[in-house]
């Protein structure tokens, strides 16, 4: 009995399921309908809508550079079909529109120097738009509205090398001369406006550590926007020497002192200590010293004198002098 109940429950489920399934289909297959007919329907409408293109610009002179960036894209305000403007929208990728800058010519509004500036509105040269676009698309604005290219001059000039370097030297190492290049100036291209404020073109940046010893790199000049050098790269030489200390024993002079004084210096020398190249140890006298007190200081009646070193050797380290003032006595000559 009680199996019997069962089947007939089940079987009236089944009956009602199948009896729901049916109304859920029907509604489905008339909403599907209906709301094709909308939408095709809808599709059959004019409507006003924005389209953005890509744009490519050729033919810019050879001799000068583009400055400025145009827009890379152009916002069209169309009107057309529904269909229309689907089957752009699902368009993956427009073809760009092309604009030859060389039928811009007429459009210079000023020349600055080397830099010329040119303003084209779009609405100018809307036809040449339109003409690239679906004939579908009923253009009823651009946007932007104009269009700025500049352009200056493209000339070469030869610009000295300079190093941009940092060097943690060894101890008691220093430079022993100044760092020189292999070419030591290169031929640059580029705009006029920007050559003729360029005063050099640097290396990439270096940094050197524990130098002991001369170095010879191939190194990179760095980039600088819209200049093209004639060589990229150039030979750097820094000249690394170790130092030692040496000491000499240098007359100090008298300047401004008049013919009819003799003026006698306590002490007459002064003892320099500095480092010096290795290389260049014996080669450093006292001749290449210009160590000399002031007579005007004289005058002032000071009691010291404040010595003064005027001229070394530039390739010396660490110089240090001994005394910083001296005593003086003054005696009229016969």
């Amino acid at each position: 009995m009680k199996d019997k109940l069962t089947i007939k429950a089940k079987t009236l489920y089944s009956n009602i399921k199948t009896r729901y399934d049916k109304k859920i289909f029907t509604f489905l297959i008339c909403f599907v309908i209906a709301t094709s007919l909308w939408f095709l329907n809808a599709l059959n409408k004019q409507y006003t809508v924005n389209l953005s293109y890509p744009v490519k610009y050729t033919n810019l002179p050879k001799n000068k550079l583009l400055t400025n960036t145009p827009p890379a894209h152009f916002t069209l305000r169309v009107n057309a079909g529904g269909f229309s403007i689907l089957r752009h929208k699902m368009s993956m990728a427009f073809t760009p529109i092309v604009i030859n800058a060389n039928q811009f010519s007429q459009f210079r509004v000023a020349n600055i120097d080397s830099v010329s500036r040119v303003r084209v509105s779009t609405n100018n040269i809307e036809n040449r738009i339109a003409s690239q676009v679906s004939s579908e698309l009923s253009i009823i604005d651009i946007l932007p509205d104009s269009l700025i290219f500049e352009f200056d001059q493209l000339v070469e000039r030869r610009v000295k090398v300079k190093p941009d370097v940092s060097l943690d030297l060894a101890k008691q190492h220093f430079l022993s001369g100044s760092i020189s290049f292999e070419p030591d100036s290169v031929i640059i291209l580029g705009p006029k406006s920007v050559l003729d404020t360029l005063q050099c073109i640097r290396t990439q940046k270096q940094h050197y550590e524990k130098v002991n010893q001369t170095l010879q790199r191939n190194v990179t000049l760095a980039n600088i926007k819209n200049l093209t050098p004639a060589t990229k790269r150039v030979v750097m030489n820094i000249p690394i020497e170790e130092f030692t200390e040496k000491q000499l024993d240098v007359p100090i002079f008298i300047h401004n002192s008049p013919d009819s004084i003799d003026v006698k210096l306590f002490p007459e020398k002064v003892k320099l200590t500095f480092l010096v190249g290795l290389s260049q140890f014996s080669e450093i006298s006292a001749e290449d010293f210009d160590i000399s007190v002031d007579y005007e200081e004289i005058k002032e009646n000071k009691k010291l004198l404040d010595v003064k070193l005027l001229h070394y050797p530039s390739n010396l380290q660490a110089i240090k002098s001994s005394p910083l003032t001296v005593e003086y006595l003054i005696q009229n000559k016969n």
